[in-house]
């Protein structure tokens, strides 16, 4: 075996054999500074080579005069990548047909430490980044960092993103259904358009994509989209509004953009039209006990075994004492008032009692002191290899797809979107699309755009299972068509209406941690005016 390359780079040295048998080997310094070699051939480890290389190759570029427009152009391939989904009159179901390029590529989400299959992950179309970014004074998003480079970080007062290529996407109506594409150029024979996260957010196109990576959390009363928070809830519309202001005046918070990178991304790779078909995210997860003991001064909580064989180390939970109170609900302060979003960090059985281990300073509980779980802190999916997978596929934790995390038990607070719920059964949706900010209704009407509309064919304003849906091209926004039966068929989610009452409503997505399969990206709420803020509302900086 002869060593005939080796390189060193900000993240270590790699080098490259060629073995006897004419196989080429890498060696490569992992985090904890052991060297490793693999066999480059070998599939189960090319999405860690690929990843360790994009961080070599990252530490090489100057940021400052990077040309991305060009470095993106010479990697496109104009592959395009396609999935047919029938009309539901045709097929009662969420899985697709793959086409084009995608015929003949699988995927299987990484689970816990085991690395899944991503056969989409080596194209130009699907690479991704992890980065820092800004957002300056003209809402244009800016890399300031790569992974890979020694400035890059994850962590505390930084936003973290995943930069991607120029992408283009359409939907091809056909008789019998429609087929989703995407390719990394433009196509005009299919009206492939630019894909709404490669614009900044007055509407103008950038040379590249970048969509925050993390739900954000709140540090020194400012809202950063970094890793091992604990995230931000009871965030409302306006509320949001306001946080993003104190980055900057061009920041808006992430909207249809990241929704629709996500869909876009599910039927493409995975060829379906339900996201909890492949991830379920932490959506059954739902838990609230009054304390088998009280305790005086410690990190634990008791309850009962039975109880604590419900809960998982690393979820998130909360602690307070409702003192008589028969309202239990997690938005009530004192459901939180003597620990509020504190980490599990270890489960302790002791007989019919448990010991459950919060990461937070010594507390004391009474006979009446209730634990809740609440959503999880951003991060918890760092650890799982590849861009898409999970810890368990359990409901008990969250899901990362394309790098972006996800299902983490509550809703995505959208920065762009607002419905008119115009009658007790209509509602209308309205995209900002570059526009200004505003809560005014005459404004929404005449300065947004209308993506779409949507009569409920109940007319006491109730739920329903969402089954095709549109989409506007250009803001991404999407918009119901028709319902269904069920979870398995169309997007297999739900519609929240909330009853008969109208005006203007804040747009709710994906769903709380007791969701079930009722949760999923295509998941809506259409129940709560514009400052409505509660446990379950979160958002994402952009």
């Amino acid at each position: 075996m002869e060593r005939n390359r080796h390189y060193l780079t900000e993240m270590g040295k790699i080098s490259f054999y060629d073995e006897a048998d004419g196989s080429r080997r890498v060696t490569y310094t992992d985090k904890n500074g052991k060297e490793k070699r693999m066999n480059i051939a070998s599939l189960g480890n090319q999405l860690e080579i690929l990843d360790y290389v994009k961080k070599i190759y990252a530490s090489g570029f100057n940021l400052e005069n990077m040309d991305w427009a060009t470095y993106f152009a010479s990697r496109a391939t104009g592959e395009v990548y396609s999935t047919k989904f029938y009309n539901l009159s045709v097929s009662e179901t969420y899985q697709g047909e793959k086409l084009d390029a995608s015929v003949g590529k699988a995927c299987t989400p990484s689970v816990g430490d085991t690395e899944g299959r991503d056969d989409f992950a080596f194209y130009n179309a699907f690479f991704t980044q992890d980065c820092n970014f800004i957002v300056d004074e003209n809402g244009v998003k800016k890399v300031t960092a790569l992974e890979g480079q020694g400035t890059f970080t994850r962590y505390g007062k930084v936003d973290v993103g995943i930069i991607t290529p120029p992408l283009y996407y359409g939907i091809e109506k056909v008789s019998d259904g429609e087929i989703w594409h995407l390719s990394d150029s433009p196509h005009p024979e299919l009206g492939l358009v630019l894909m709404p996260h490669c614009r900044d957010n007055k509407g103008n196109a950038m040379p590249y994509g970048i969509l925050p990576k993390y739900y954000a959390g709140e540090i020194d009363g400012v809202l950063y989209s970094s890793s091992g928070n604990r995230v931000k809830n009871f965030v409302s519309y306006q509320s949001l509004h306001t946080a993003m202001q104190k980055k900057g005046a061009g920041y808006v918070g992430a909207g249809s953009e990241r929704s629709i990178y996500l869909k876009t991304m599910l039927r493409i790779k995975y060829g379906v039209s339900s996201s909890q078909a492949i991830f379920q995210g932490y959506t059954n997860y739902n838990y609230q006990y009054k304390v088998a003991q009280a305790t005086t001064s410690q990190k634990y909580v008791v309850i009962t075994k039975v109880q604590a064989q419900n809960l998982v180390v690393d979820s998130v939970a909360s602690v307070g004492d409702p003192n008589g109170n028969e309202n239990i609900d997690r938005g009530q302060s004192y459901m939180y008032n003597i620990v509020n979003m504190a980490r599990v960090t270890s489960i302790e059985i002791d007989g019919d009692n448990a010991k459950v281990y919060l990461d937070t300073e010594p507390f004391t509980t009474t006979a009446t002191t209730y634990v809740s779980t609440y959503p999880m802190y951003s991060g918890s999916t760092d650890g799982v290899p590849g861009r898409d997978g999970h810890v368990a596929n359990d409901g008990k934790h969250p899901f990362k797809l394309q790098g972006l995390e996800e299902g983490i038990g509550a809703y995505m607070v959208s920065g762009n979107e607002i419905q008119d719920k115009d009658t007790a059964q209509k509602t209308v949706w309205y995209n900002r699309n570059g526009g200004a900010y505003t809560t005014d209704e005459a404004t929404v009407k005449s300065g947004w755009k209308k993506v779409g509309e949507f009569t409920n064919p109940s007319s006491d304003g109730a739920d329903f299972w969402i089954g095709e849906t549109d989409i506007d091209l250009e803001t991404g926004s999407e918009t119901i068509r028709t319902t269904t039966t069920g979870s398995t068929a169309g997007t297999g989610d739900r519609c929240y209406w909330g009853g008969t009452a109208t005006g203007l409503r804040e747009h709710l997505s994906r769903g709380g941690l007791g969701s079930t399969s009722f949760a999923g990206l295509s998941c809506l709420g259409v129940w709560n005016g514009l400052s409505y803020a509660y446990w379950y509302c979160a958002a994402c900086v952009s």
